[in-house]
C-alpha cells in the first residue's frame, strides 16, 4: 500500500514528500542505499518459526531491490557500451563517407579525361579520313 513519510512533526507540509531533503534523510540516515531496518534479536526467533509477518515481505523486497539494482547496472553498463559502439559507427561511417567522396571526385575526373580522349580520337579519326 501507500505511506506517507513524516518526519514527526506537527501536521506540515514538511517531510511528507519523497523529494523532500528530511524524508531523504529519514529513509536513508547517513547510508547511499536503502537498507531495511533489523528486528530486535528477541523477535528474531519468532520471525525463524514463521511467526513474523514483517521480515518476509522485508526480505523479498530486499531481494527484489538487489535484483533491480543489479538490473539497473547492467542496463548502464550496455547504455554505455552502446554509446561507444555508437560513437566509433559514426566514426567509420564518417571516413567512409569521405572515401566515397574522393572516389566520386576521381569518377568525374576520370569521365572528363575519358570525353577529352573521345573527341581526340574523333578529330584524329576525322583528319586521318580528311587525308
Amino acid at each position: 500500500g501507500r505511506f506517507k513519510i513524516s518526519n514527526g512533526g506537527g501536521g506540515g507540509q514538511r517531510g511528507n514528500s519523497i523529494n523532500d531533503p528530511t524524508a531523504e534523510h529519514y529513509l536513508f540516515g547517513n547510508r547511499k542505499s536503502y537498507a531495511p531496518p533489523r528486528l530486535n534479536r528477541e523477535y528474531d526467533d519468532d520471525v525463524e518459526n514463521g511467526e513474523g509477518t514483517l521480515t518476509a515481505p522485508l526480505t523479498e523486497t530486499e531481494e527484489r531491490m538487489r535484483n533491480s539494482e543489479h538490473l539497473l547496472r547492467e542496463t548502464q553498463a550496455l547504455c554505455a557500451e552502446s554509446e561507444q559502439i555508437g560513437a566509433a559507427t559514426l566514426e567509420t561511417m564518417g571516413r567512409q563517407r569521405e572515401q566515397i567522396e574522393r572516389s566520386s571526385g576521381f569518377l568525374q575526373e576520370s569521365l572528363q579525361n575519358t570525353e577529352q580522349a573521345r573527341q581526340i580520337m574523333k578529330e584524329m579519326a576525322y583528319r586521318a579520313f580528311k587525308n
